[in-house]
């Protein structure tokens, strides 16, 4: 939703206690269910686990959960199937993935089925609790991508000002990962950056997230005239060019607010 509510990270655990989350943990793994559950419990957090599918999906019947974080291998039926299975009960309860295998087929087709996040054992639990609380915040969560440091935080700065929740990427390796990691609204691409370019990068995006708004910048329009034209061709929302106009920005997002029919 646009504009939404900024939440301060050190907040994140007042809003767990506040709210006790209702968590269901799915792993074939007792040992990891079990940590997990400790974990979780420690941070304010109501947690069950279960170490398949099928009791998943007789747990999700019969209690309310508000997550669920579950392993994408397991036998009989994997976290994926499960996922399917569970978005017919309940289409918005957010499911978080997780795995130790390179399974990116799996991880990608859990993304586009719209899995809020999928998460690499060992798990970085700071990570994985900011994803949590994303799942519960309402509001549009912005990504601001560019390799000018200067750039991406005073963008980052002005957008939370304004009441959007933002986080900051550097090159284009970091905006994919972290596009698995949260699921974004709005990802504001700056067309040369390191290791991807724009063009890559907002490919990449696009085969784990298809529904995200991608509004690209840039300080070099007439040099990557192509690549943005190839980018605006895959649907990419406008490119806006540097130095940015921010009020024009805001009213983008607002405007797409409220052609998606949310309130401001």
């Amino acid at each position: 939703m646009f504009p939404g509510t900024f939440v301060e990270g050190e907040k994140m655990e007042t809003i767990a206690e506040e709210k006790s989350l209702q968590i269901l943990i799915v792993d074939d793994n007792s040992d990891f269910c079990m940590n997990c559950v400790d974990i979780l419990e420690s941070k304010g957090y109501t947690v069950s686990a279960v170490n398949d599918g099928f009791e998943a999906i007789k747990e999700v019947q019969e209690k309310n959960f508000d997550l669920v974080i579950m392993d994408i291998k397991m036998p009989v039926m994997n976290g994926v199937e499960t996922f399917k299975k569970m978005k017919e009960i309940i289409p918005e309860l957010p499911v978080i993935m997780v795995t130790a295998y390179a399974l990116e087929e799996l991880i990608s087709d859990a993304l586009l089925e719209g899995a809020f996040a999928a998460f690499h054992k060992p798990l970085d639990f700071e990570k994985l609790f900011s994803a949590i609380e994303n799942t519960q915040v309402s509001g549009s969560l912005i990504m601001v991508v560019d390799d000018d440091r200067d750039i991406r935080t005073n963008v980052s700065d002005i957008l939370e000002a304004h009441g959007y929740r933002t986080k900051v990427a550097m090159d284009g390796e970091e905006a994919v990962q972290m596009c698995r990691e949260n699921r974004y609204n709005v990802i504001l691409l700056d067309m040369n950056i390191p290791v991807l370019n724009g063009l890559e990068t907002y490919l990449r995006i696009r085969t784990i997230r298809p529904n995200v708004v991608v509004i690209l910048i840039t300080g070099f329009r007439d040099q990557m005239k192509d690549y943005i034209d190839q980018t605006l061709k895959s649907s990419a929302y406008v490119c806006l060019e540097k130095p940015l106009n921010i009020d024009y920005l805001l009213g983008i997002l607002k405007g797409h607010a409220k052609k998606q029919g949310h309130t401001s």
